[in-house]
């Protein structure tokens, strides 16, 4: 550390007000940190955090930690707290706010140092409540994976993977000509075949929406869409949980209004019939959701509207589309490359998190288990969340 220069100290806001002067910090980190597939993306961002904090989290105090040097902000760590039965163990459990519901997501440092991750989570560990489990989700082979595997013998914290999803994504190539005749024929048919039937049926019209007036349009098509969609009848649709329902408004009227809202519409004779909902960020698009009128399915809406959406993503020098959510077939028509997410379950060396993974470890030799560990773990030790799609 150079002359002058400040000893770095965190910090811990606990509530939603406090937080708020943390916008251009927060985002600056994010923006320094993605661009690439196993880099950070928007679900990251602070507009994401503070959606989620309101409608999961109810606006109740939890424990965002700031990392300074000085008056600089070097890392952020938004912790939420719960109570949570690890192999029969009641665990008081900690993770990001992004394993409520996120992407590609790692740790908030505006360099990826182990120094400074160290001290957030040190903070964590001994200068709040202890906690006994800590929950999070990165990016297989990027740097924060390595952080935290680095970090952790050392803590002598004890790592397993919980789960494993693997999301697809396209990388753009340098036109949407060049990029629709690499696509397989069976899927340019598709999509030709698709939009010639629903131009018979009338007039087929595209729209992306992105201001703050087009967005409250457009969660109303949404609406309207998924009424008639398969998600209706899986339960599955966004209107199917109020509480994600209201995340999702909240985040697209935040995006709108920071101009990172992209959502995109087809529509026969005035009447939605499909959309894809987005973000897009430094080149990255986030497909968040999806879907299309079940009464047109025969007629691949769902294809057509991305015919329309990928020309428009290219007019937007965008680089990278991210599907996220599983690897389902229709988003395998599209690519074949995926990037994986892991799900990390750590245990502390306190009392409760050194019985959970004793008792875990037991188990394992018992049953000479080949599987890692953490497919030994009962149905009540997933991270709370909500998948995406």
């Amino acid at each position: 550390m150079s002359s002058g220069q400040s000893a770095p100290h965190v910090e811990s806001l606990r509530s939603y007000e406090e937080c708020q002067f943390l916008r251009h910090d927060w985002n600056e980190i994010v923006t320094r940190q993605s661009g690439e597939i196993k880099q950070l993306d928007p679900t990251s961002g602070f507009d994401w955090a503070m959606a989620l904090w309101q409608s999961h989290l109810k606006g109740l105090d939890q424990d965002v930690l700031i990392l300074r040097e000085g008056t600089h902000v070097a890392g952020i760590l938004p912790l939420y707290r719960f109570r949570k039965r690890v192999r029969g163990i009641p665990c008081r459990s900690v993770a990001p706010f992004t394993e409520l519901y996120g992407g590609r997501t790692g740790f908030l440092l505006r360099e990826p140092r182990s120094e400074h991750l160290a001290a957030l989570l040190s903070h964590a560990q001994w200068s709040l409540k202890p906690w006994d489990t800590l929950f999070l989700t990165v990016v297989e082979g990027s740097e924060y994976e390595k952080l935290l595997l680095d970090l952790a013998p050392r803590k002598g914290w004890h790592c397993l993977i919980l789960g494993k999803e693997h999301s697809p994504y396209i990388p753009f190539l340098d036109s949407w000509e060049h990029h629709i005749a690499s696509l397989p024929k069976k899927l340019r048919s598709t999509m030709r075949n698709g939009e010639k039937r629903l131009r018979e049926r009338g007039e087929l019209t595209y729209r992306e929406c992105r201001s703050s007036e087009e967005v409250r349009g457009f969660i109303s098509a949404v609406e309207a869409i998924e009424r008639d969609s398969w998600k209706a009848e899986a339960g599955t649709s966004i209107a199917s949980n109020l509480v994600h329902d209201a995340f999702h408004r909240n985040l697209a009227l935040r995006a709108a209004a920071d101009g990172g809202f992209s959502g995109h519409l087809l529509l026969l004779n005035g009447e939605p019939i499909a959309y894809i909902m987005g973000l897009l960020h430094e080149g990255v698009f986030l497909d968040l959701k999806e879907s299309y009128r079940s009464s047109f399915r025969e007629m691949s809406p769902g294809h057509v509207l991305k015919s329309f959406a990928f020309a428009r993503l290219y007019e937007r020098d965008t680089q990278l589309y991210d599907f996220m959510g599983k690897c389902e077939e229709y988003k395998l028509k599209w690519t074949d490359k995926t990037y994986c997410r892991n799900t990390y379950l750590v245990f502390n060396n306190s009392l409760r998190g050194w019985v959970a993974r004793w008792i875990g470890r037991v188990f394992t030799r018992r049953t000479n288990s080949s599987q890692p560990v953490g497919h030994s773990l009962d149905g009540d030790d997933s991270a709370v969340g909500i998948a995406m799609k």
